[in-house]
């Protein structure tokens, strides 16, 4: 088995949307998913210098994503970034986390940031991925459906 974690690329696009449907499927948020419309966000998002856009590749097929964006912050003047997106198929967890996890640091880092971020969704074990590699909580975003 051949794994690498590589930048997203336009073939991508089809399996990230696919990754993209399962995530909210999966995360309890009730947001609506409109395929058409994720395409067209990854299709900017990829062309944008601010963004990163990683694949977990196994054996020439997407099986992972991890897209972040890079910004000032409005409250100290620092780069940050942000994770938006992050999903692994299932049969693919473990120690491509860590993986993707280290290739998005090492962006944020070659691009200038001095913080990064990422999310876990409200009961999952994403938090004991992050403890491990050094991120700590500073808050709780809580979400109302209008």
């Amino acid at each position: 088995m051949v794994e690498l974690i590589r930048k997203a690329e336009r073939r991508d696009i089809p399996e990230m949307v696919r990754m993209a449907g399962e995530f909210v499927a999966a995360s309890g948020t009730g947001l609506p998913f409109d395929p058409v419309y994720v395409a067209d966000s990854i299709r900017a998002h990829m062309v944008n210098s601010a963004t990163l856009s990683l694949i977990l590749d196994v054996d020439g097929s997407a099986r992972g994503m991890l897209c972040a964006v890079a910004a000032r912050s409005p409250l100290a003047p620092v780069m940050i970034a942000d994770e938006l997106a992050w999903w692994i198929d299932p049969e693919h967890r473990g120690r491509h986390a860590a993986a993707m996890l280290n290739a998005y640091e090492k962006w944020a880092v070659r691009i200038g940031c001095d913080h990064l971020g990422m999310v876990a969704l409200a009961g999952s074990r994403t938090d004991v991925i992050y403890r491990r590699a050094g991120y700590a909580p500073i808050e709780t975003r809580h979400v109302k459906g209008l």
